[in-house]
């Protein structure tokens, strides 16, 4: 078996994420492992005013909006974890369609391993939403453990 360096694991602030984050901690810790964590977000094609942020400057344009609040949220993730003890080298938020972008971020990065929580959506909604994690397991140049939804076990 290859040592594992670096481990990515993509979040979406999911329950599912969480429980993935705790796997990688599990496996880079008996090889001394670095984690990263990445988040990708998309900005909306239109959101009501009423919706946006009170914080949020007249002047900023949407894109700027939605990429401080998703950095915001991605800092409060990786907090909350590293206070029940995993180690985060790292936290990346990039925007972009999820699965192009986790699947660009690792081979760009060099990661040798990517774990993902996958939701567990079957039948219609799997057709209708697609998965993410499955589009990264076919097109990742590197192993991806998925972890189901805690639900889902």
């Amino acid at each position: 078996m290859q040592a594992l360096r670096k481990i990515l694991v993509p979040v979406d602030f999911s329950e599912s994420s969480r429980v993935a984050l705790e796997y990688a901690a599990a496996w880079a810790k008996p090889f001394g492992a670095k984690i990263d964590v990445l988040h990708v977000w998309q900005a909306p094609a239109f959101i009501p005013l009423p919706s946006l942020p009170e914080a949020s400057p007249a002047d900023a344009t949407l894109v700027e909006i939605v990429k401080k609040t998703a950095e915001q949220a991605l800092e409060r993730f990786v907090s909350e974890v590293q206070n029940r003890g995993v180690a985060v080298r790292e936290a990346i938020a990039e925007p972009g369609s999820p699965a192009h972008t986790i699947v660009d971020v690792a081979k760009k990065g060099g990661y040798d391993l990517l774990v993902l929580g996958s939701h567990g959506h079957t039948g219609l909604a799997h057709a209708l939403i697609g998965s993410v994690a499955e589009r990264v397991v076919r097109h990742a140049s590197c192993p991806v453990l998925t972890v189901p939804t805690p639900t889902a076990r």
